[in-house]
């Protein structure tokens, strides 16, 4: 039997493909801060920051100062910043490797000003507005008074400016434009108190949904997630840019492939139980695989008894409980399969197609969840030329 017994395949010819069918929509000055946090939503991190880099990204953007250590000790040198909360003992360690990041409240900006205070050498601050999706940020006054604070001090230097969405990608575009109207209200009174917002390198609101959908949202930057992995923020976004006139020729390729093999095959009579639990009672005499990926492997266990694979172009339901690290297949389809037989998670069979979108659907979630929750323990095969 050929190893490994399941791998995933990164095409990184994609990911250039899909930020260059982005950049269409751009003007030509925008810049692109691309998104690899969370092992780039399951994609690898380095190799993708890598690819993105190639294909033109003015910065990384990652969740933790792990992150982004992980990949200055790799050897990228391009501007990163880490979104996500950072404590104040991993300040010290982001500005000795020049790498900006995230205020987002008092607390934040207190501790990055006392690290300021002991490194003494520039800290680049990215601050982060609340504008109506109550998570992390400040509200325009508190902005206001930390981007002054942060022009006070010497060894502080303001970056980017930047909100989050809530609701693009549910097409709520009377909510997203409320929030960009908090956002404009900020940048205006920082005008009159004298800060020269043109002069902020990174001004941001837009994710993937709306750097297609939504132009005014874009100002200088936009923040390219999960549409460089060639995957629609969500079927409405979809649809709707399939309809304009200015986005129906974008199209995106998927960048990941999930396969794996069949490492067992049986016949069971009419009448058989299957799996934990006894979930499942065949109606009939049946075929069954077995292929070696559970929920420890990224499986919802949702699909039990709902979930879908393909086989030699059939597409075979899954049968029983998923386990931790197996899921039994009907394979009746294709009874002439033996051990090693190709099984495809995520991707094409012959003239069938499953997309994570696809499990997405099926497992009552999103596409972001199911790629990014694929365990780094299986391997991955990248393609650049």
């Amino acid at each position: 039997m050929k190893a490994p017994f399941s791998w995933i395949n990164v095409d990184l010819r994609s990911i250039d493909y899909n930020i260059r069918q982005i950049k269409r929509l751009q003007r030509p000055d925008t810049k692109i801060i691309t998104i690899v946090k969370s092992n780039a939503y399951g994609h690898g991190i380095f190799p993708v920051a890598l690819q993105a880099i190639k294909s033109g990204a003015d910065m990384l953007g990652v969740v933790s100062a792990t992150e982004a250590i992980h990949l200055r000790k790799k050897g990228i040198i391009r501007p990163i910043v880490v979104m996500g909360a950072v404590a104040k003992e991993e300040m010290v360690n982001l500005a000795r490797n020049k790498v900006s990041f995230l205020v987002h409240n008092r607390r934040s900006l207190l501790d990055a000003i006392a690290v300021a205070n002991i490194v003494r050498q520039r800290i680049n601050l990215h601050v982060k507005l609340e504008t109506g999706i109550n998570r992390l940020g400040f509200s325009i006054e508190e902005a206001l008074n930390a981007i002054r604070n942060i022009g006070k001090h010497r060894h502080l230097f303001l970056e980017g400016v930047w909100t989050h969405l809530a609701s693009v990608e549910e097409l709520n575009k009377s909510y997203t434009k409320s929030q960009l109207f908090q956002f404009e209200k900020l940048l205006l009174k920082l005008q009159k108190a004298g800060v020269k917002v043109e002069k902020i390198p990174y001004i941001s609101t837009a994710t993937s949904a709306a750097a297609v959908l939504v132009p005014e949202s874009r100002f200088n930057t936009i923040r390219l997630g999960i549409s460089m992995y060639g995957l629609w923020p969500s079927r409405g976004v979809q649809a709707w840019a399939k309809k304009e006139s200015y986005t129906k020729k974008i199209h995106l390729r998927p960048v990941l492939r999930y396969r794996t093999r069949l490492i067992s095959v049986r016949r069971i009579p009419a009448g058989s139980y299957v799996g934990y639990g006894c979930s499942f009672q065949s109606p009939r005499a049946m075929t069954l695989g077995v292929v070696p990926v559970g929920y420890a492997e990224g499986l919802p266990r949702s699909l039990s008894n709902m979930g879908f694979m393909l086989l030699k172009g059939a597409v075979v339901p899954v049968v029983g409980r998923i386990c931790m690290n197996m899921t039994i297949l009907d394979i009746s389809k294709r009874p002439k399969s033996k051990p090693g037989d190709e099984v495809v998670i995520i991707g094409k069979s012959k003239s069938k197609e499953i997309t994570a979108t696809d499990i997405a659907d099926w497992a009552g979630t999103i596409n972001y969840e199911i790629v990014t929750r694929l365990p780094e323990h299986i391997e991955r095969i990248y393609t650049n030329q």
